[in-house]
């Protein structure tokens, strides 16, 4: 019975990093609230956390920032409450300016449940 518990509980890992699923602990819309709160940043989306292996969970966004702000202490203070307050083995975050977005982008916007 014992090797049976263990076999799924390795089961399940193995599936969630095949399916690039998100790791359990983090929570899609925390790490984008998180996001959202630094000062500057106007919108995020294509938010995608994926575990690429059991210990190594990765982040990539696309961040709309505001027209006025300089983009580097924005980039700087998102990286480091990624890799603070959350164990990702990699962030990738690319900023676009609010103003470049095209109105009504369906891509530049949260999918809808």
């Amino acid at each position: 019975m014992f090797v049976l518990g263990t076999t799924i509980t390795i089961m399940r890992d193995i599936l969630l990093v095949l399916m690039e699923g998100t790791p359990a602990g983090v929570k899609h819309g925390e790490v984008r609230d998180r996001l959202l709160a630094v000062k500057g940043v106007k919108s995020v989306h294509s938010l995608h956390i994926w575990a690429l292996t059991m210990n190594q969970t990765v982040l990539s966004a696309h961040v709309a920032i505001d027209d006025i702000v300089d983009a580097q202490p924005v980039l700087r203070e998102m990286t480091q409450t990624c890799f603070s307050n959350y164990n990702f083995h990699s962030v990738t975050l690319q900023l676009e300016q609010q103003a470049d977005q095209k109105p009504g982008c369906s891509l530049c916007e949260d999918p809808k449940m």
